[in-house]
């Protein structure tokens, strides 16, 4: 039996899931309609139809954002750690948006501009390795994201978003597919000594079913649900169902209301290939900054 994980290469793994306010319906870019179909989408651009992978751009920090839309998917691993199981279908019945990447150096600079008093990410500009302004920032704290969000005018992402969002409706192991991880796709396995992220979205054969990029690899992301180990398994049935029924479908589940760690997903560039499977759950204590720890927004749709 597989137990969860607790710690690897010194330093703690979590959990979690949180929906925050603030965000903002900016329109996304889309091909041009024509006679009353082009009329009706001027009219309520919320009308027009989102492609699956459709993107669109955060004016308030320049990130793009892909469209992600409602849908059904494997949610967990029958042969991952103990966390993951069991696998179950999950279905979201809206759709929602998702950073393409995560947030940048670059990025967070322009937040801490505009909030002067936020406390710096534990690493900034004081680890040289750490520092560009196109990779991911680091040593970020929960609260740290929830506090770039909220001025964003994002959220970050629930924990099914998350996964959802990194391996689509097939039930693929890893972001790209079902081959296992090498350099082309992902960022990892590199010494904590002499290591680094990487520039996200540079490595396009890692990229998901909806195109978001390094769902696998680079830095762990800060999901918005507290962590429960025991989320996936079924609460006992009212009425006993019959003989070789599948189980149900689980519709829009709800993240756990209190705990004591969050989510975090992904894997890092210093974590081995087998850490980087998308349904991977790890959890840190909200007050974590580590070298290797980041985060994306995303934004209902």
């Amino acid at each position: 039996m597989k137990k969860t994980p607790k710690r690897i290469f010194g330093m703690a793994l979590i959990a979690g899931a949180v929906a925050l306010s603030g965000e903002r319906p900016w329109a996304a870019q889309q091909p041009p309609k024509a006679g009353a179909a082009a009329k009706t989408a001027a009219a309520n651009p919320a009308a027009a139809e989102l492609k699956p992978g459709a993107e669109k751009r955060n004016p308030k920090d320049g990130a793009i954002l892909v469209y992600v839309p409602a849908g059904e998917f494997t949610m967990g691993a029958d042969d991952g750690f103990e966390n993951e199981k069991p696998a179950r279908k999950v279905r979201l019945t809206k759709g929602y948006w998702i950073y393409k990447t995560e947030v940048t150096n670059a990025m967070y600079g322009k937040f801490l501009a505009a909030n002067l008093k936020h406390p710096r990410p534990l690493y900034w500009k004081k680890v040289a390795l750490l520092s560009a302004p196109d990779q991911p920032v680091v040593g970020v704290t929960w609260d740290d994201a929830i506090a770039y969000c909220k001025w964003a005018g994002v959220r970050l992402p629930t924990e099914v978003e998350w996964e959802y969002a990194a391996r689509g409706g097939d039930g693929r192991k890893y972001p790209w597919g079902k081959e296992e991880p090498d350099a082309t796709r992902a960022i990892f396995g590199l010494p904590e000594e002499g290591g680094k992220p990487g520039t996200p979205g540079k490595l396009d054969a890692g990229a998901s079913p909806f195109g978001v990029r390094d769902m696998a690899g680079n830095v762990w992301e800060w999901c918005g649900d507290w962590y429960d180990r025991f989320a996936y398994r079924p609460a006992a049935p009212a009425v006993q169902p019959a003989a070789n029924m599948p189980p149900p479908v689980v519709t829009d589940p709800k993240a756990p209301a209190t705990g004591l760690e969050r989510v975090v997903r992904g894997g890092s560039w210093f974590t081995p290939a087998q850490y980087l499977r998308a349904s991977l759950r790890m959890r840190y204590e909200p007050g974590t900054r580590t070298p290797d720890l980041g985060f994306r927004g995303a934004l209902s749709e």
